[in-house]
């Protein structure tokens, strides 16, 4: 089932009543295991009275159009923003700040962009640091690279640009699996935990091709999410990429036993070393 995606303009879908007010506790609930476990009954309520539609909420500075039910970066952006994803935030807002030291824009690719709330925090968070921001949103899921576009849009005074391909080793098409309970799990046909409910065909490139083209010559931090294939994204860059040319920071999720090539070994070679661990996902800075 393709993503719905509500076209009324932002502001229009803002929560009242009983799911403001649910919502507004879920935010002030502790970034913890026991916050995590309390907001539960508050977000039940709120998404069985909401259905498959959406909210329009902020986070971190960001205007987004939110539709919980179905995919879960939403709903934790919408119930409980201070739970989403701290140690990959906190590495990136890390190296924004370093950026900033430095005097230039901070360049970021966010790979598997799904709505953009990796790709607008980091966008917002350069701009409330009194710097700029380059960022690529790379997201081809029908549907929630709609959403994606809202977001971006209701953001205008942030620069990020959609790209609405998949990556792969090669030019041409792949196949998505979409995942209709959570959109997040939605993958590459025929690859581990592929569910099946449906399959959609879409155009992929290589990473270094979208990089060219957009003109990104240096990548400060880059983020990739793809349910168990960032090795045939990641593998080629890492291999034929020019050492000035690669991400000073990498957060990858840990798909390891998945992979067809030892993509962390690969990182060791390039002179990564691991900086941070979240439950999913690691955080690999580059050496010098």
């Amino acid at each position: 089932m393709t993503a719905t995606v509500d076209p009324a303009p932002y502001g229009t879908r803002m929560p009242h009543g009983l799911d403001r007010a649910l919502i507004a506790l879920a935010r002030r609930l502790p970034a913890n295991w026991f916050g995590l476990r309390a907001s539960m009954p508050m977000r039940r309520i709120v998404i069985n009275r909401l259905g498959d539609g959406a909210l329009d909420t902020t986070a971190w500075g960001v205007r987004l159009r939110l539709y919980p039910r179905r995919n879960g970066c939403e709903k934790m952006a919408l119930f409980t923003p201070q739970l989403f994803d701290v140690v990959e935030r906190t590495a990136l807002a890390a190296a924004i700040a370093q950026r900033r030291v430095d005097g230039e824009p901070f360049t970021f690719v966010d790979i598997g962009a799904n709505v953009g709330l990796y790709a607008l925090f980091v966008a917002a968070r350069a701009a409330a640091a009194a710097g700029r921001a380059r960022v690529l949103a790379i997201e081809p899921q029908p549907g929630i690279v709609e959403r994606l576009r809202f977001n971006v849009a209701a953001n205008p005074e942030l620069s990020v640009t959609v790209v609405p391909v998949a990556l792969a080793d090669y030019q041409g098409e792949v196949e998505l699996a979409i995942d209709n309970r959570d959109s997040g799990g939605t993958r590459l046909a025929g690859t581990a935990g592929a569910s099946g409910d449906e399959v959609v065909r879409v155009p992929c490139r290589p990473l270094a091709s979208v990089l060219a083209e957009a003109g990104f010559s240096r990548v400060d931090a880059l983020k990739i999410d793809v349910e168990g294939v960032e090795d045939l994204v990641l593998a080629p860059f890492l291999r034929e990429t020019a050492s000035e040319q690669l991400p000073r920071l990498l957060l990858i999720e840990d798909w390891g036993s998945a992979w067809k090539f030892d993509l962390f070994g690969l990182l060791k070679e390039r002179g990564y070393a691991p900086a941070a661990r979240s439950r999913h996902n690691v955080a690999f800075r580059l050496a010098g």
